[in-house]
C-alpha cells in the first residue's frame, strides 16, 4: 500500500487528527512570527521563555491549548476556531493532490487559511 493508501485508511483515526492539527498550527504560528518580522529570540523574550522553548514549539513539541493562547499574546493575533462537517469522499483531488480541510484559522488579518489550499499541512479533519 502506498502513501496516498495509508493516508486514506488513517484520515479518521484520532492519533493521525491529532498530529495533523498539531503540524498545522505550528506551521501557522511560525508563518506569523515571521509575518510580524520577529525573530525566535524576540518572540521567547516577549513571552518570558527561553528560545529552545520557542523552537520546540515550532517542532510540534510542548504544544497545548495555553501555549498557542501564550505565543498568539506575544503575537497580538486574534484567533478563531471554526469546526465543519466533514466533506465526504477521497482526501485528493483529480489531480492527486490533497484537499485543504483546515478548521483552524489563526490571525484573520495577517494568515488567512483557504479552505480549498492545498498542501502538506492541511489535516484531514
Amino acid at each position: 500500500m502506498g502513501l496516498k493508501g495509508l493516508l486514506e485508511e488513517y484520515k479518521y483515526d484520532a492519533d493521525f487528527i491529532y498530529e495533523g492539527l498539531i503540524l498545522d498550527i505550528s506551521y501557522q504560528l511560525k508563518k506569523l512570527m515571521e509575518k510580524k518580522n520577529m525573530t525566535k529570540k524576540q518572540l521567547a523574550k516577549k513571552m518570558g521563555v527561553k528560545p529552545s522553548y520557542i523552537t520546540k514549539i515550532f517542532s510540534g513539541s510542548n504544544i497545548s491549548i495555553k501555549t498557542i493562547a501564550k505565543v498568539l499574546a506575544a503575537l497580538e493575533i486574534d484567533a478563531e476556531i471554526l469546526l465543519k462537517e466533514r466533506k465526504t469522499g477521497s482526501l485528493y483531488d483529480e489531480d492527486g493532490l490533497e484537499k485543504g480541510r483546515n478548521i483552524i484559522k489563526l490571525g484573520k488579518d495577517i494568515l488567512e487559511v483557504d479552505d480549498e489550499a492545498d498542501g502538506i499541512f492541511n489535516t484531514a479533519a
